[in-house]
């Protein structure tokens, strides 16, 4: 019994990550926030988790076939004008499983993680007791700024090295 229940829990951990993998190419970046209270607008490609403690998040439309669909849960409030939709309340849970998005996060108590390729502009809110911190890459985590700033992740296009070969 016990190697079945180790071999699903291989079959778990290890799928998932292949058919990730898959779908980010390899210029893919991390990019990461944890208790953000404030303001991260995150315009990429690749997938997405992440929770509002309280917030929005607003969803804007991008016309390309490539464009992801966010999943939303715990939104207290829905609405849209067509070209973008605004999901607001308490313990907002979110994802997004693949493709080109736009997302602007407002609010406390913001996780998330992004993998993939893009830019991420971000301010705190200067009347919290904390901006929160952000990390790039699995490095160091910094303080979010109180003046808008951009940082992008991951490369578009990777640089790949080659090594000569011997005769």
């Amino acid at each position: 019994m016990r190697r079945l229940a180790l071999i699903l829990l291989v079959v778990v951990a290890v799928v998932p990550t292949a058919a990730l993998a898959g779908r980010l190419d390899s210029g893919a970046g991390v990019f990461e926030l944890r208790g953000v209270d404030g303001t991260v607008t995150l315009t990429a490609t690749g997938v997405l988790w992440g929770q509002i403690d309280k917030g929005s998040i607003r969803v804007a439309s991008i016309d390309t076939s490539d464009a992801a669909t966010p999943l939303v849960s715990g939104a207290e409030h829905v609405s849209s004008d067509g070209d973008t939709t605004v999901y607001s309340g308490t313990d907002l849970h979110f994802r997004i499983t693949g493709g080109r998005y736009h997302l602007r996060l407002r609010g406390n108590g913001l996780d998330l993680t992004a993998i993939g390729v893009g830019n991420a502009d971000m301010v705190g809110d200067p009347a919290a007791p904390s901006t929160g911190s952000y990390a790039i890459d699995s490095g160091t985590w910094t303080p979010v700024p109180l003046l808008e700033t951009t940082v992008p992740y991951g490369t578009a296009n990777p640089t790949t090295t080659t090594t000569p070969s011997q005769p």
